[in-house]
């Protein structure tokens, strides 16, 4: 039983091989490949909140074409990373077509 934890998205190993970046639970974290430390987490406050760290914008996927949200640097000592806050996007209802329910 239980719920289920979120899945880690974006795994990416760095160019030097040395870390592994992922976003779980919309917070972006570094490991050490060696496997002799606990994952670090790089980024905080976004969750159970409307704000995602190292993720993708919706806009940014799907009219650019770019599908990363964070960035290691080529000597992999520094991480770039985009910070999404949607609280301010209203959610809008749709109605199916040929159905009176709204989804």
């Amino acid at each position: 039983g239980g719920e289920a934890l979120p899945p880690i998205l974006d795994a990416r190993i760095c160019s030097d091989g040395s870390i592994v970046a992922f976003v779980w639970n919309s917070e972006l974290y570094v490991v050490k490949t060696d496997c002799k430390s606990a994952p670090l987490q790089l980024t905080t406050g976004s969750r159970d909140s409307a704000v995602t760290n190292g993720l993708a914008d919706y806009v940014a996927q799907e009219e650019m074409g770019r599908y990363e949200g964070y960035w290691i640097s080529p000597d992999s000592t520094l991480v770039a990373f985009e910070q999404v806050d949607e609280s301010g996007v209203p959610e809008y209802r749709i109605m199916h077509q040929g159905s009176d329910k709204v989804g």
